[in-house]
């Protein structure tokens, strides 16, 4: 009988040995479970403010997400400009980012109260729940549906409960409410591309249509307005990130085109015409401003990455196709400075990137930049 009570005393001491570690495993497990959804609760909550009160862009998660669901769209329309299915990108990186909020709040709730195994009992029995419950609970607090068959089981998580129906209350309503001016803001974007697309099918027919004889005044006309569309779009590009995925197939409404023709013009009206020939030299430093400024933007928010695959068009192909206001092309090669080439290498990434190339800037219904007018 001995032998029997030695077996069975060293199995208490064993197991009496195990419960402090075990109690420490889980522990450490529910330290693990909080600290992990509080992180990304927050997380969350930081990207939503950064994307929907910031001037200075969108956040991290946005960006990332934005960019992901862009490259799927712009892959799977074999990279083509004028693809119908590019016109679906833009709503779509605004419902994956929605959903990417939803869940990332409702996850970083659920691991909160998955660290606790009696953080959510059953409002009638009283009862400790399970995950799928909790997941549940998760759920109805972020929407604030308040059902009332799970409740928190003490002070701590009813504060924590509270602190999450806030903030489902006021960050998933102001996510909402973020996509309105952002399909404003695309409105003015194709405002903007229509209206350059309107001035000429390309560079060369601008200043065609432009030229009355002695100068470009009916150009200049324009500028005040153009300067301040294409700066109230720059400003939206920083307060609503988003619009820069939304595309449009048509030539006339798609912005990286238009932009790359106003530059297009800006710079021939600035390296190629004759010294006799006046310009409104307010109005052209007024609109090399606002072009600066967004393509400024666009380098470091898109156009970080990638070099130009197309071969970058010198700015005196142009010339030769130009009136008698502008100087031949050997006259202007010792104007063409290293800073206008980097620049048309950036345009000609800009295009890329969105599907174009320099045809769609000097070709348009026909019109080719071989043609002479």
């Amino acid at each position: 009988m001995l032998l029997p009570d030695r077996i069975f005393s060293s199995k208490l001491i064993y197991t009496l040995l195990r419960l402090p570690n075990q109690r420490y495993k889980a522990y450490s497990m529910s330290i693990l479970y909080f600290s992990i959804g509080s992180l990304i609760f927050l997380f969350i909550i930081a990207d939503i403010i950064k994307t929907t009160f910031s001037l200075n862009g969108g956040g991290k998660l946005t960006n990332l997400v934005s960019r992901g669901v862009w490259n799927t769209f712009f892959v799977a329309s074999a990279k083509k400009g004028n693809s119908k299915l590019l016109e679906y990108a833009g709503p779509a990186v605004l419902v994956s980012i929605l959903v990417v909020w939803v869940i990332g709040l409702w996850s970083g709730l659920f691991l909160m109260l998955l660290s606790d195994p009696s953080s959510v009992v059953n409002s009638i029995t009283k009862e400790n729940t399970g995950a799928w419950e909790k997941l549940y609970y998760a759920g109805f607090t972020l929407s604030t549906l308040g059902v009332g068959d799970y409740i928190a089981s003490n002070n701590f998580w009813r504060v924590i409960t509270d602190i999450a129906a806030y903030s489902g209350l006021v960050f998933i309503t102001t996510s909402i409410t973020y996509f309105v001016p952002v399909l404003s803001a695309v409105g003015l974007q194709s405002k903007l591309s229509l209206y350059i697309s309107g001035m000429g099918k390309s560079p060369q027919q601008v200043l065609e249509k432009a030229w009355n004889g002695k100068d470009f005044s009916s150009f200049f006309d324009t500028v005040s307005d153009l300067c301040q569309m294409l700066m109230h779009h720059t400003m939206n590009h920083h307060s609503y990130p988003v619009i820069h995925y939304f595309h449009n197939n048509q030539l006339n409404l798609a912005i990286a085109p238009a932009f790359v023709k106003l530059d297009e013009v800006h710079q021939l009206l600035s390296n190629a015409l004759k010294d006799d020939v006046t310009l409104d030299n307010l109005k052209m430093n007024m609109l090399q401003t606002a072009l600066d400024q967004h393509l400024e933007m666009l380098r470091k928010g898109y156009l970080k990455e990638g070099s130009p695959k197309e071969q970058v068009p010198a700015l005196t192909e142009q010339v030769s196709k130009l009136g008698v206001a502008f100087r031949k092309p050997e006259e202007i090669n010792h104007r063409s400075d290293q800073a206008l080439a980097e620049r048309r290498k950036l345009l000609t990434v800009m295009l890329e990137k969105d599907g174009w190339t320099w045809d769609a800037v000097h070709q348009s219904n026909g019109y080719s930049r071989h043609q002479q007018f």
